[in-house]
């Protein structure tokens, strides 16, 4: 009996929907189908623009006709899913706190310490109200401040130390995300933070283990990733991406031009790998093959920079022997590892190979831009037995009247509860014009986040709750009246 998975990804200029199947026995997940639909009025910089009615609205709108895609070109039911986020007011921080070991007698420390010292820092206070910490999980312990260990139970100490990774993020983007089940008629079951799950698709075992630093390269947000010991140690999204080269090439470029196809199709990162007196044509027009490959090359390396300066920022910059492994939508340039290479003078790779993948069809390629969306696939499968039903006929009812898969039990995959806060307003996308009324326009405006800085996780703070578990219920049973809305 097959199995099936399905993952999301929210991209700037698109949503990626991936379905993958496995049969019993299988360890390898097999790709069933992608769909892919633009993003753009919905997605600013990773963000969900929450202040926008209309742009939540057609965000639903996108993943549901993902979602209607792959159900008539499968003949399947999607009824859950997880979905992941790359956004550029998310950020990683490092925090360390210590406590008494409670066996005195003994020293030695058990699950009670693990727990007690995991409590206090899940409170940390984050330094808004808006913002809340949406995973956190440990690095690595510290018996009596010396004695480092990936595992402390068993050992034998006065205090135990703990050096933990926070995701902190805006709460308003999962409160809405999750609010839009009614319209997409699937249970969202979790939301990832897409840098800190894409590396076991990417790399192999051995540069997991001995240090690498993924860089996906999107649309309007490139995410910096480090992984060493076989997890994440930090990550980074910063708000430059493939844009500024669409910006720079449209003033060089014949006005009807296609800018997106033309960097792809000629687009080189390496200015002196093309000849002086090459051209191409774009409909009746020539253009100088090398002035394109001069303005990509530039903007690249002002990425690499910026890249390159977050790594050694983070102190893992003599801990990457794997180098660079480039992903995302820009990653498919010509000659663009060889540019990193060069200018972060490291070893630098396309994510040309993916693992933990088995067959696809023949017509389903997947392309780097993709690549999120399968990530959060195989987290999904590590969660849930099915994610579909089999239909031996799609059904042409509403996907808000759904049914449940009787017999199957919901998966719970452990997450941190995210108390609701009050909302915080992003840049308005382009077709609305708060400049119009400048009181309106300050409101809009967002200050960029503050660095990453460690705090003590001794000051309490306050979790929170997470959507209740009868929105599958009123989804089924309202569904009608929710369209109408």
């Amino acid at each position: 009996m097959k199995q099936y998975f399905v993952g999301v990804d929210l991209g700037s200029s698109n949503v990626v929907m991936v379905v993958g199947s496995r049969s019993e026995g299988e360890e390898l997940i097999n790709i069933e189908g992608i769909s892919v639909q633009q993003s753009k009025k919905s997605i600013k910089q990773g963000h969900i623009c929450t202040t926008l009615k209309s742009a939540v609205q057609n965000l639903g709108s996108v993943i549901q006709s993902a979602k209607e895609e792959l159900e008539q070109e499968l003949g399947i039911k999607i009824e859950q899913g997880y979905f992941g986020q790359g956004d550029v007011h998310t950020r990683c921080v490092i925090v360390e706190d210590m406590i008494p070991v409670k066996n005195k007698r003994t020293g030695v420390i058990g699950n009670d310490d693990l727990n007690i010292i995991r409590h206090l820092i899940g409170q940390i206070p984050t330094e808004s109200c808006a913002e809340g910490v949406w995973e956190f999980s440990p690095l690595c312990y510290f018996v009596n401040g010396t004695k480092q260990t990936l595992d402390p139970t068993g050992l034998q100490g006065s205090w135990l130390k703990a050096r933990y990774q926070l995701t902190i993020g805006l709460n308003n983007q999962q409160n809405y995300l999750k609010g839009l089940h009614h319209k997409l008629g699937m249970e969202i079951q979790n939301i990832f933070v897409t840098p800190t799950i894409t590396y076991p698709l990417l790399v192999s075992q051995k540069e997991a283990e001995q240090g690498v630093v993924i860089v996906d390269l999107g649309a309007e947000v490139t995410d910096v990733t480090i992984v060493r010991d076989n997890r994440v140690q930090y990550f980074r999204s910063l708000p430059v991406g493939a844009e500024l080269i669409d910006a720079d090439l449209k003033s060089i470029l014949p006005v009807q031009s296609n800018v997106t196809k033309i960097k792809h199709l000629y687009g080189k990162a390496l200015s002196s790998e093309v000849a002086d007196n090459e051209v191409i044509k774009d409909g009746t027009k020539e253009i100088i093959h090398r002035n394109i490959a001069t303005v990509i090359e530039a903007r690249l390396m002002d990425i690499a920079e910026i890249v390159g300066k977050v790594v050694a920022e983070s102190g893992f910059e003599e801990f990457i022997p794997h180098g660079y492994v480039l992903t995302g939508g820009s990653s498919s340039i010509a000659m663009i590892d060889a540019l990193f290479e060069r200018e972060l003078n490291r070893p630098c790779r396309k994510a040309d190979k993916l693992y933990g993948i088995g067959n696809k069809p023949q017509d389903c390629e997947i392309t780097p831009g993709q690549h999120a969306a399968v990530a959060v696939m195989l987290q999904a499968a590590k969660f849930s037995s099915s994610y579909v039903r089999e239909l031996d006929v799609v059904e042409s009812r509403p996907t808000v009247e759904a049914e449940p898969i009787a017999g199957v039990v919901e998966p719970k995959p452990k997450s941190v509860d995210v108390k609701p806060q009050a909302d915080t307003t992003v840049v308005a996308v382009e077709d609305e014009k708060p400049e119009d009324n400048p009181e309106e326009a300050d409101k809009l405006k967002v200050a960029p986040p503050s660095e990453p800085k460690a705090k003590s996780a001794s000051e309490k703070g306050k979790g929170g709750g997470v959507l209740g578990k009868m929105a599958r219920f009123f989804s089924r049973t309202l569904g009608d009246d929710n369209k109408e809305k």
